[in-house]
């Protein structure tokens, strides 16, 4: 090691680097497949409203200038849909830098963080990267978050714990009912992040509000995201919604124009859309529903999801299944990095074309397998 690299702390040598799903091109440009159908980063399928475009348009002329370090229009508009105060509101480059924010604001070296496993690999890496300690819980026989035993996990040294819900890569969600029991065993002085990523696509009827739970406790933050349902995750729009108290420390250390100048006018187009968002809520449901029917009827095992993706257990547990499929042009997010079978993967639902190109994909995979 070099002296420069002997100045830098353990934690951050330890870290593996988050590795996002192989892109289209990588793909296309190592086999030469004239069509790659790419169902592992969640991604809505269908691009953004036409409103969104054009407001893109008109925005292009003006990118010489910086963007409004203050969220003005986005936050006003998003204030409206939520129902909050614009103080109550702080947006970022995606949810992910919020994350770090929290960590930044209410860590130290070696203060404990508690979250699921297997969940969102970020908490985990920055938690490393803050020179925290993680206090991985393992989920329950039906991979959803086992909030009694988070609540157990919680010690004098815990500052944040963190709640997925719906569980990435899972789908799964914990009820209104379990959620508001967990909160009145966590200490007040503990922060509470509700990562709701995947909110829109929810239909579960006792999914818990966050607009309820604030009422009572303080401590609790919920992140959402503009990546999926609204089609912007090429633009990176998060945002958080907490207490004043606890959004005004994390303006104390945020970058400023942290959201560029597209993405702010980007999501305002976005969030006029309502119900042309709810009907991809409709749209992304039926669509989970017909692939878990299908890659049940070739073998696998599919976890209930309230969100566009599925967590699927083939019958095949090797790694062998998703090079096969690569051939095939077809990119799913193997599991085996959580924690997982090696068999296991998570695969969002696509346009019904590529839902369909995929699961004739993997049919002759699984063929193959049959006859190995």
């Amino acid at each position: 090691m070099s002296a420069i690299g002997d100045r830098v702390s353990p934690e951050i040598h330890a870290l593996n680097p988050y590795q996002p799903g192989k892109p289209i091109e990588e793909l296309q440009r190592e086999l030469g497949l004239p069509r790659v159908v790419k169902l592992a980063s969640n991604e809505y399928p269908e691009g953004p409203f036409p409103e969104v475009l054009e407001a893109l348009s008109r925005e292009m002329a003006i990118l010489n200038r910086y963007p409004d370090p203050t969220w003005f229009e986005l936050g006003t508009a998003m204030a409206s849909h939520q129902g909050l105060k614009r103080e109550e509101l702080l947006f970022g480059n995606g949810a992910n830098e919020i994350l770090e924010l929290l960590l930044h604001v209410f860590t130290e070296p070696k203060d404990e963080v508690v979250y699921a496993n297997p969940s969102f690999p970020i908490y985990r890496l920055l938690t490393q990267s803050h020179r925290a300690q993680g206090v991985p819980v393992p989920l329950d026989e039906n991979h959803v978050h086992d909030l009694e035993a988070m609540a157990a996990a919680i010690t004098s040294r815990t500052r944040l714990v963190f709640v997925c819900n719906p569980n990435n890569p899972t789908g799964t969600y914990v009820t209104a009912e379990a959620m508001a029991a967990f909160m009145a065993k966590v200490p007040a002085d503990v922060v509470v992040v509700l990562d709701e990523a995947y909110f829109e696509f929810v239909t579960a009827k006792d999914f818990p509000s966050y607009h309820t739970l604030r009422k009572t406790y303080p401590n609790l933050v919920c992140l959402r995201s503009m990546s999926k349902a609204y089609s912007l995750a090429g633009l990176r729009v998060g945002y958080a919604m907490g207490s004043v108290e606890v959004i005004q420390l994390l303006q104390r250390v945020r970058q400023p124009f942290n959201v560029n100048r597209l993405a702010q006018v980007a999501a305002v187009a976005a969030l006029a859309q309502r119900e042309r968002t709810a009907e991809r809520r409709v749209v992304t449901r039926r669509r989970v529903d017909h692939l878990g029917e299908k890659l049940v009827e070739l073998g696998c095992k599919v976890v209930p999801s309230q969100t566009n993706f599925l967590l699927v257990f083939a019958p095949e547990r090797s790694l062998g299944l998703f090079d096969r499929l690569l051939r095939e042009g077809v990119i799913v997010r193997p599991m085996h990095h959580f924690g997982l079978d090696e068999g296991s993967f998570r695969v969002n639902v696509g346009t019904e074309d590529e839902n369909e190109f995929f699961l004739n994909a993997l049919s002759r995979v699984l063929a193959v397998s049959d006859t190995v």
